[in-house]
């Protein structure tokens, strides 16, 4: 994943100031590693998953 990549808005309260926090890497694993997101607003936390072009964004709460 690119650092310039925009974080996904907040699938619960819209908020667009998502934080993600980068994954520690390891050279072991199969695929990157997936980078933590959560809302300032109403805190939910999420997972994304930079696999080629295609990043998978799994929330704990989405809607």
């Amino acid at each position: 994943m690119s650092a310039e990549e925009a974080a996904p808005a907040c699938p619960r309260c819209g908020c667009p100031e998502v934080q993600v926090t980068r994954g520690r890497a390891s050279a072991c694993a199969p695929l990157p590693a997936p980078e933590l997101l959560r809302c300032p607003q109403c805190k939910n936390t999420g997972t994304r998953l930079g696999l080629r072009g295609r990043p998978i964004v799994r929330w704990d709460h989405e809607a």
